[in-house]
């Protein structure tokens, strides 16, 4: 975790080179991060089977969902690969 220095060193630079003020930032900063912890949860739960397909495509979208799908799969099949050497 950062500590307030280095928070108050991005949110300065930030200010000053999109012209924004603080509180704005402050308040796109959050949103940005949690989208970020939304989609990174909603992965993970879905890769754990906790959500359908159905819901993980609402949340994250039918191609990201293909390419979670695909990752599991090769993952499986690249382990299994191994335990047969």
């Amino acid at each position: 975790m950062q500590d307030a220095k280095g928070i108050t060193r991005e949110l300065t630079f930030l200010a000053r080179r999109t012209g924004e003020d603080e509180l704005t930032l402050l308040s796109r900063a959050l949103q940005l991060g949690l989208n970020t912890l939304f989609t990174r949860t909603a992965e993970q739960s879905f890769i754990d089977g906790e959500i359908s397909r159905e819901e993980a495509v609402s949340i994250l979208t039918e191609r990201r969902v293909q390419e979670i799908e695909y990752a599991k799969q090769a993952l499986t099949q690249d382990i299994a690969r191994g335990f047969n050497r």
